[in-house]
């Protein structure tokens, strides 16, 4: 049984797909993060000690080593709730819990193939899929990532084959 049959079933018994977000990824952002904001700690103490605090350089040591922890704070704060999920349902597709965040099946006018960098595996690649909105000129793309699917391809021939059958008309 393929991963496009499994979410099939899943939908068709639950009403429903979720995707909530991959652990083994999100340890690999955090160790990254991590291991930037070490290094930049280091690099701000070092210049500290050495009284050598001033300028602009100073305000962006002291500027990144706070967007390394923010990104520590999200990155922790996804890998305990895994959050936010992709849901698939027969309304649509959206991410997270807000219907604003997604788009009904009616509002869906494309769905692309995969794009952007493959990494090692997929643990690490930049890939996506965008989901087209009808009106491009109001709404933007929704893009899904590996940071809920391993198989982007199959997920973005499985969506497309849902649109079309969520979107085809009913005999009267």
């Amino acid at each position: 049984m393929s991963t496009a049959d499994t979410w099939s079933a899943e939908l068709e018994s639950t009403g429903q797909v979720v995707f909530p977000q991959r652990r083994k990824r999100l340890w690999i952002r955090g160790a990254i993060a991590a291991l930037f904001f070490g290094n930049s700690l280091w690099s701000l103490i070092a210049h500290i000690r050495a009284d050598d605090m001033s300028g602009v350089v100073a305000v962006l040591r002291i500027t990144s080593l706070g967007a390394f922890v923010y990104l520590l704070g999200i990155t922790a704060w996804q890998l305990v709730t895994l959050r936010p999920t992709l849901t698939v349902d027969h309304t649509g597709i959206r991410r997270g819990k807000s219907t604003r965040n997604g788009y009904t099946w009616q509002q869906i006018a494309s769905i692309d193939d995969p794009s952007g960098t493959f990494g090692i595996s997929g643990s690490l690649g930049l890939r996506t899929v965008q989901v087209q909105p009808v009106d491009r000129h109001r709404s933007t793309a929704l893009g899904i990532t590996h940071d809920n699917v391993l198989n982007l391809a199959e997920l973005s021939t499985w969506l497309r084959t849902l649109h079309a059958t969520q979107t085809r008309p009913t005999d009267a």
